[in-house]
């Protein structure tokens, strides 16, 4: 696959934020209904999606397979981790920031970017691996990324009670599903079908909605997060292809789904957690911006590495 035809499905979805972004701008739609988009997105078509991509898959992957995916997005989230603390370290960010970039180091847009970005450049069979990723982070993300995000400050604890969500649920009730060799009646599955094509069009509206709600006069005032986008779009997939390269992994597939996840923008939901937790907003959304616009630069640069099989 070429980097023009990389590069226009790309354009595809940014021309679809761009709408959001718009609309948000000329008041048609608000806070209010971004926020009802986000909750049909997390409630309804990205369950559906995750459920249709396993049932799917399920002749087309096997059960180690699946094993070895979670057991490869683990280990890129040690990865992620390390990098984020060198950079903490190598730019000498001050202590009240620390823990905002290394939530915004482990996790990137894997969901509402991410889900749509892979089956654009893979197609649907592959979206079964960027699930798989997904259940990692949402185990992470309502654990250490709230004790990163809010600084561990304000008595905030591990909450189980967090993972409580129905893109986790979802994905785990696919992955027993999967194991159990469970499969639903085609009516059931056409309806997932549908439910699950409004993913991407209505995450990708939130995303632009979300990007022209941000004080954009406030987000050009920070070397570091100029420094810090650079590192999340190009140092993460490039130490993801090495870390990946050195395990001598064969499947083309697995490599490349891996690879562009970790080259996603910083995820949308690190400024609402840093208002639910009382962390650095500010510092959020310079990152959501910069990394987000960008991305559509380098998700396609990164793709063609992959596909290059350097």
């Amino acid at each position: 696959m070429s980097f023009s035809v990389i590069a226009q499905q790309m354009l595809s979805l940014f021309l679809i934020m761009a709408v959001g972004y718009v609309l948000y701008k000329t008041h048609k739609i608000d806070d209010t209904a971004t926020v009802w988009y986000t909750r049909l997105v997390l409630n309804v078509s990205l369950p559906a999606q995750i459920i249709t991509s396993f049932v799917e898959s399920r002749d087309e992957v096997t059960n180690g397979e699946v094993l070895r995916v979670f057991g490869l997005s683990a280990l890129l989230y040690a990865l992620f981790a390390l990098v984020g603390f060198l950079f903490n370290r190598i730019t000498r960010v001050p202590k009240e920031e620390r823990g905002t970039y290394m939530f915004m180091s482990l996790f990137g847009n894997v969901g509402f970017m991410g889900f749509p970005v892979i089956t654009t450049i893979f197609g649907q069979g592959a979206l079964i691996y960027a699930v798989i990723f997904n259940v990692v982070f949402n185990v992470l993300v309502y654990s250490i990324g709230i004790l990163f995000i809010s600084g561990a400050k304000n008595g905030v604890r591990l909450n189980p009670k967090l993972l409580i969500n129905m893109p986790f649920l979802s994905a785990m009730v696919s992955v027993t599903l999967f194991f159990l060799g469970v499969s639903f009646p085609e009516a059931v599955t056409v309806s997932l079908g549908y439910l699950g094509n409004l993913t991407t069009p209505v995450a990708m509206l939130i995303l632009g909605a979300t990007i022209a709600s941000m004080p954009v006069r406030e987000l050009f005032d920070d070397w570091r997060v100029y420094l810090f986008t650079a590192v999340r779009l190009a140092v993460m997939p490039l130490a993801a292809f090495a870390l990946l390269r050195g395990l001598r992994l064969s499947d083309d597939v697995v490599r490349g789904v891996m690879i562009v996840l970790a080259a996603m923008p910083v995820a949308t939901n690190t400024t609402m957690l840093a208002i639910e937790y009382h962390g650095n907003r500010r510092l959020a959304s310079r990152g959501i911006f910069f990394s987000t616009v960008l991305s559509v630069v380098t998700i396609p640069l990164v793709a063609m590495l992959c596909a290059a099989r350097i």
